[in-house]
């Protein structure tokens, strides 16, 4: 395997490298990635409307949030916690894990790929079959079945981009994160109030002025 030149200058725009981890200090931070649920109330909320947290829509995003990351930091793989990530982190997933945000493939596989364009060479000692990556984004955008990536007849991996809180139902990947807390895909769904996916059937998203009827049970509470 081997990047393509589309990975190589997305990494270069990220200043990042694909070995090592980012090339820039993160240390001025961008946002967190938080991920908003469908209803964002303080955590004291639960404690007088505990109904709160078992809305279809919200026993879901608990299920699917991203608590956690494999990130490659100074040439060493480390377990970070997800709402750490920046842009330009490189990530590595393994199957079971849910996407810590939305990230851009880079390889199939663990090992780093080859650098060079010899394409027998790059595909030498590779089980085509081994190297497929499936993912389950149904409980994202209501993809009616799992996506299944292997690599082109190059020896590259197309320019695929994953949605934090989808599931690596089989394979494993190494990728950069493109977008973080209120810019991932699942963030501007719950914003927009399209999510959970139609699709979905059973976990409906909270009608607005149910929504307006919890906020106003607690503002009457604070009154107490």
């Amino acid at each position: 395997m081997r990047l393509s030149r589309e990975h190589k200058e997305l990494l270069a725009s990220l200043s990042t490298n694909y070995k090592t981890g980012p090339t820039k200090s993160n240390n001025s931070h961008q946002e967190l990635n938080i991920i908003d649920p469908p209803l964002n109330f303080p955590k004291w909320a639960c404690f007088i409307l505990p109904c709160i947290k078992y809305i279809p829509s919200m026993k879901l995003f608990k299920k699917i949030v991203p608590r956690e990351a494999e990130v490659r930091l100074r040439s060493r793989w480390v377990c970070y916690d997800a709402s750490s990530l920046n842009k330009g982190d490189i990530i590595r997933l393994n199957e079971g894990d849910i996407v810590p945000a939305d990230v851009q493939l880079l390889n199939l596989g663990l090992d780093f790929v080859f650098d060079g364009d010899d394409t027998e060479e790059i595909r030498k000692g590779f089980d085509d079959d081994a190297l497929e990556l499936v993912i389950d984004s149904s409980q994202i955008n209501g993809a009616p079945k799992p996506q299944t990536i292997s690599l082109n007849s190059d020896g590259t991996v197309g320019a695929e981009e994953l949605y934090a809180g989808s599931v690596v139902l089989q394979g494993e990947a190494i990728a950069v994160v493109v977008k973080v807390g209120k810019e991932v895909l699942l963030s501007r769904l719950i914003k927009q109030g399209h999510w959970p996916p139609q699709e979905n059937k059973g976990w409906q998203a909270v009608p607005k002025d149910e929504q307006e009827d919890i906020s106003l049970q607690l503002h009457e509470q604070e009154l107490v």
